[in-house]
């Protein structure tokens, strides 16, 4: 038991300091454990890019991102062993709350095993919708450079910013209200 706790710290520092740049993740053996990390807070631009996806549901389905309501969108890219989605995510659920029926919020557990996502979002209280990128795909989809990555998208779905790093609730909700709803 000790031995395992050693080894996720040792992974846990890892994902916070190195990274393969050829790929663009950080792995142990076969296993990709994360995306490379940044230090810092990174802005990308695919501005004006119409997207469309699917992703697989928590119960074993499959959604569409196309089958989300008209109108602006928060897309989230999260996961279990991320410290910094963890603390983000019960402002994203709050901000979500305040912004109902304005905003959709679109949560994505990326490169996360389906427990341990799923933990997260009973303990962190999370009602907005959510699924899975089991691969990364999606994330790479949006050029996500680290996690949490979230991306905005006006309410013709286009690409409006992807952001890397953390947001709390008001800074969350200046950036809603001065990307999507200004």
């Amino acid at each position: 038991m000790r031995l395992l706790a050693v080894l996720f710290a040792v992974a846990s520092i890892a994902a916070a300091c190195s990274s393969d740049s050829s790929n663009g993740t950080i792995s142990l053996g076969d296993e990709p454990l994360a995306p490379a990390i940044e230090a810092g807070e990174v802005e990308t631009s695919v501005d004006g890019e119409v997207v469309n996806f699917e992703y697989e549901t928590f119960d074993g389905g499959t959604a569409a991102f196309a089958d989300l309501p008209e109108g602006p969108v928060v897309l989230n890219f999260f996961a279990s062993w991320c410290p910094t989605c963890v603390a983000e995510l019960p402002d994203f659920e709050s901000v979500s709350n305040n912004l109902a029926g304005e905003v959709t919020f679109l949560g994505l557990a990326t490169s996360d095993r389906t427990e341990a996502s799923t933990a997260l979002l009973e303990e962190t209280g999370v009602t907005f919708t959510t699924g899975q990128d089991l691969d990364g795909s999606i994330f790479r989809l949006f050029e996500g450079l680290a996690m949490p990555t979230t991306v905005f998208l006006n309410a013709d779905h286009e690409i409006i910013r992807v952001h890397a790093g953390v947001f709390n609730a008001e800074t969350l909700t200046e950036t809603i209200n001065s990307e999507l709803l200004s």
